[in-house]
């Protein structure tokens, strides 16, 4: 099975790690696999750092005619049997390969509960719902990464429901000895040895909800003052959320770190893990947390009210819902034991359900299902 991995995105974020961890999953699977996306590219450099094929290609507007005649010569030559499409616009350019060649398929897979494309209007929408039903008749089979993304494929009637698969996103399990330990890590951010450290690891724009988390803070810090919330991450709300932490006078308690590599390392050092958006498709961040025996706090909607165990792996609360927020915080914050419990648990339920090696046989099958049908 010779497959490439395709999309035209050249920043890093979820879905691009996602495609790196699979890509590394099949190869070890024996799959011949391949990396089609821009170059240069942060997914790209890290590809070929690990060894992988990366195929080169140009981002060239909607109707790439370059890139479709591209991939179209190999599928022909047989360098490569299946495209694995990971957003709208190379669904599109895959399908069309794939037509143009006259061998091969091509898998798309769903990340967003909401594609941009949905948001349309005029004759954008008209175009767009033109184009998708064409992808959609042309799309072998579909990928989505939680019932909720598949929920929402089904409800625009993207596919059929016997196309549309669900293989959860999974993550690596940590390499404990490059993490470092949490003391040194506290020891760095100047954390105090008795804090009670709450962690949230997210880009800091609107959707993922941070307000939220920061109010439900001034509660939590007037009921338990060594409480500490580190926000780790970037983004185009930064002053606006440095000014809400000033107005509740939580300077000090509630930090904006920034982006760091090592955002793992520092959910490790925490005592819990919260990932606020009120809309997820998924959540990675919360199986990252779980992979290293942290509770997690998330939202009662979309891929965390999947992921997330209420009450046994952490709390599912209502979207927005301050005051719900801050009384999860505190019930974890205040018992030792419970936090601990429910790490455990939630590292149970990681290797049983999130891993990369499921995921990976998920994937494959998928895939022998679209190149037998």
């Amino acid at each position: 099975m010779k497959v490439a991995l395709f999309t035209d995105s050249n920043v890093f974020a979820g879905t691009e790690r996602h495609m790196l961890d699979l890509a590394i999953g099949l190869r070890d699977e024996d799959v011949e696999i391949h990396v089609a996306c821009p170059v240069p590219s942060v997914l790209a450099e890290r590809a070929s750092a690990v060894g992988l094929s990366v195929i080169p290609i140009a981002k060239g507007g909607l109707l790439d005619g370059a890139a479709i005649r591209s991939l179209a010569k190999l599928l022909k030559a047989g360098t490569i049997d299946l495209l694995h499409a990971h957003n709208g616009r190379t669904a599109l350019l895959a399908a069309a390969a794939v037509a143009l060649a006259g061998r091969g398929c091509n898998v798309s897979t769903q990340h967003f509960l909401a594609p941009a494309h949905v948001s349309r209007r005029g004759a954008a929408a008209f175009l767009s719902r033109c184009a998708h039903w064409w992808v959609n008749r042309h799309t072998k089979a579909f990928i989505a990464i939680s019932e909720a993304a598949r929920a929402g494929m089904l409800a625009r009637g993207q596919a059929p429901a016997d196309r549309i698969a669900v293989v959860p996103n999974g993550t690596p399990p940590p390499d404990l000895a490059l993490l470092g330990s949490a003391e040194s890590i506290r020891q760095e951010l100047g954390i105090a040895p008795d804090a009670l450290l709450v962690v949230s690891v997210a880009r800091l724009e609107r959707e993922k909800n941070l307000e939220t988390l920061i109010a439900a803070m001034r509660a939590v810090l007037a009921a338990e003052p060594r409480a500490v919330c580190l926000i780790v991450g970037d983004g185009s709300q930064r002053e606006t959320l440095l000014a809400q932490i000033s107005a509740f006078g939580l300077e000090g308690r509630v930090r904006l770190i920034g982006f760091r590599s090592d955002a793992l390392a520092v959910m490790n050092a925490g005592d819990i893990f919260v990932l606020p958006s009120a809309a997820e498709s998924f959540g990675l961040v919360l199986i990252e947390a779980m992979s290293v025996e942290k509770p997690v706090i998330a939202m009662r909607a979309g891929g965390p009210g999947e992921i997330v165990e209420n009450g046994e792996t952490g709390y599912l609360v209502t979207p927005a819902a301050v005051d719900e927020l801050a009384n999860a915080l505190l019930a974890l914050l205040s018992d030792i034991n419970l936090r601990r419990r429910m790490g455990t648990a939630g590292h149970a339920r990681f290797m049983k359900k999130y891993t990369v090696a499921g995921m990976t046989r998920g994937t494959i099958a998928v895939y022998e299902r679209a190149l037998t049908a």
